[in-house]
């Protein structure tokens, strides 16, 4: 199986560049799929909601991040270049920075998309940082439920709840979360165009 696997990965790592970059569109297309197939359910519970809204958040990313740097072809040269006696030929620190940064910018695509839908989409960030709004600027709290106010901030993602029937007050918060999650989005999508802009600007003799 390992054998396998490694005819597998040098297969993919020993095609042209636009292989290369077409298996990183389909990493990122998988990552679209994924995310909207996947049906997200916060436990809203003020002990579990932040790591599991973040490890959502993240986690795929890091799988998305390692197969990308897995299939990418200059992973092998890179690692090759690295291991490589020096023999007649010194070793280059310019070629091995341009290698390693082909492969990073490639790696990157997947996870980035997949932690953009996420911030767009503001179900992860509203089950992971409602806890953190303070209900003082908002009006309808339900103040007669007995419960602590943590575990009723807790409960905000959770539409279903009982203690929110007839309440303005889950939707404020959440449009309130859902907007802080969407500029982050934004903002991550302009430093991308401008990262990109820049390198391609730089890269120009």
């Amino acid at each position: 199986l390992m054998d396998r696997l490694k005819l597998v990965l040098q297969y993919f790592q020993s095609n042209s560049e636009s292989i290369s970059n077409g298996i990183c569109i389909i990493l990122s297309l998988i990552s679209v799929k994924l995310y909207t197939s996947f049906d997200f359910n916060c436990p809203c519970l003020p002990q579990y909601n932040k790591m599991y809204a973040l490890g959502v958040m993240f986690v795929p990313p890091i799988i998305l991040f390692l197969l990308g740097v897995l299939v990418n072809r200059h992973t092998g040269v890179l690692m090759e270049e690295w291991v490589r006696p020096l023999g007649k030929r010194t070793k280059n620190p310019a070629v091995v920075k341009f290698l390693l940064s082909s492969m990073l910018q490639r790696s990157f695509l997947a996870p980035m998309v997949w932690i953009l839908m996420t911030l767009l989409d503001g179900k992860c960030f509203i089950c992971a940082f409602s806890m953190n709004v303070d209900p003082k600027y908002f009006t309808g709290i339900p103040n007669s439920t007995g419960l602590e106010l943590i575990k009723i901030m807790a409960k905000v993602p959770c539409k279903e709840d009982v203690i929110f029937k007839n309440s303005s007050f889950r939707k404020a918060v959440s449009r309130y979360v859902r907007c802080y999650s969407q500029v982050n989005g934004f903002s991550h999508i302009f430093w991308c165009i401008f990262s990109i802009l820049t390198l391609s600007l730089v890269k120009e003799p």
